[in-house]
């Protein structure tokens, strides 16, 4: 496979070692003996391991319980786990009444925290010394037992691995520098994982059709390549703020330029699911969504669905074995906790039951999209 690069990079310097990390405070924490945290100085003597996570970022929810072990293995030790983000510390207090999360959860809406580590991703973490010095970038998922117990001993070494990742993200240590359109398509290599942020994508490893879906806005299911291209491959976007959907297109483009592909639709009429309002009397309606807390779906798969969200959201979230269509003629947003097995198809339904929802079978036409090769 080829390698594409549209872009136009700034490239950076590496960083002197033993860089201090940057100082920040942290405006409310949960889950920790102070309500506020004045400085980083302030932990000093301790380990931090500082990641930046969201509820609405699916592989940081999903991260949860490994941290959580992560914790408990490293109970008693001179450590900090400090979990960042930049919602609302009301959004936040409504998720950890659900979610155990043993971590301190850091709540910092002005984003000052996120803009001195040059934060592009979630989620995304940094290990920091017990005397403030920045040991490296270690994402969640490859963070060891191991790294944060040479941390406290004061040998701590970055993996071979991890530093070469860094190094070709250029994320060394954070930087000032300006950011411009950057896309990236190259072979997969190294674990699968995927993070988000407003302005950054990346997949490492992932499926043709899951990174496809994501760039074009569609559902698994809707990508139509048989047989693709190429199993697994690993994509990158960046671009400036507020041009992630221009930053799209030019991903598009790479990804067509590199498998040598064109696309189309292709409508199909297909089995699917209608959520529609029960009509039993008395049944339950989905409640109205809180103005207080932010838009968003704080968490999706694996039998969960919670978050504020439109109907049309919560239909396309719950597409599974076959596409589901918004058919309640409900406006607006709904605040949705849904938790069921799904080892037990059935069991969906008693959950949307209790929201007075239902799932109908239909037929419907959607629209599918057709990759094939170029002819030549």
């Amino acid at each position: 496979m080829h390698n594409v690069i549209l872009a136009a990079l700034l490239v950076l310097p590496a960083a002197a070692n033993a860089k201090k990390a940057p100082e920040f405070k942290i405006a409310k924490v949960f889950n920790a003996p102070v309500t506020e945290l004045k400085s980083l100085a302030s932990l000093k003597g301790k380990v931090v391991y500082l990641e930046f996570w969201a509820t609405w970022c699916a592989p940081c929810v999903a991260g949860v319980p490994r941290t959580n072990r992560l914790l408990d293995a490293l109970k008693g030790e001179p450590v900090v786990f400090l979990a960042v983000t930049d919602e609302p510390a009301d959004m936040i207090a409504t998720f950890l009444k659900t979610h155990e999360f043993k971590a301190w959860v850091g709540i910092d809406v002005e984003r000052s925290s996120l803009k001195a580590y040059k934060n592009r991703s979630r989620p995304e973490g940094w290990l920091i010394g017990k005397d403030g010095t920045l040991l490296g970038r270690i994402s969640p998922d490859r963070l060891q037992e191991s790294d944060v117990r040479d941390a406290i001993a004061g040998k701590f070494k970055l993996k071979a691995e991890e530093a070469a990742f860094n190094e070709a993200h250029g994320d060394s240590a954070p930087q000032a520098g300006k950011t411009f359109f950057e896309a990236v398509i190259s072979s997969a290599s190294g674990k699968s994982r995927m993070s988000m942020s407003e302005d950054d994508f990346e997949a490492t490893a992932m499926s043709f059709a899951l990174i496809v879906s994501w760039i074009w806005g569609v559902e698994q299911d809707q990508v139509l390549a048989e047989p693709p291209p190429v199993a697994k491959f690993s994509a990158r976007l960046k671009t400036p703020p507020g041009r992630f959907e221009d930053g799209r297109e030019l991903m598009k483009r790479a990804i067509l330029s590199t498998f040598d592909l064109t696309v189309a639709p292709e409508p199909k009429e297909t089995d699917v699911y209608l959520l529609s309002l029960s009509t039993a009397p008395g049944a339950p309606r989905p409640a109205a969504g809180d103005p207080a807390l932010r838009s968003g779906v704080m968490a999706s798969g694996g039998g969960r669905l919670l978050g504020k969200m439109t109907m049309a959201t919560a239909a396309k979230a719950l597409w599974d074995d076959r596409p589901v269509i918004d058919a309640t003629g409900l406006e607006g947003e709904y605040s949705l906790d849904l938790e069921w097995d799904r080892k037990n198809g059935a069991d969906v339904k008693r959950a949307l039951a209790a929201q007075g929802l239902t799932l109908v079978p239909a037929r419907r036409q959607i629209e599918f999209l057709r990759f094939s090769p170029v002819k030549k």
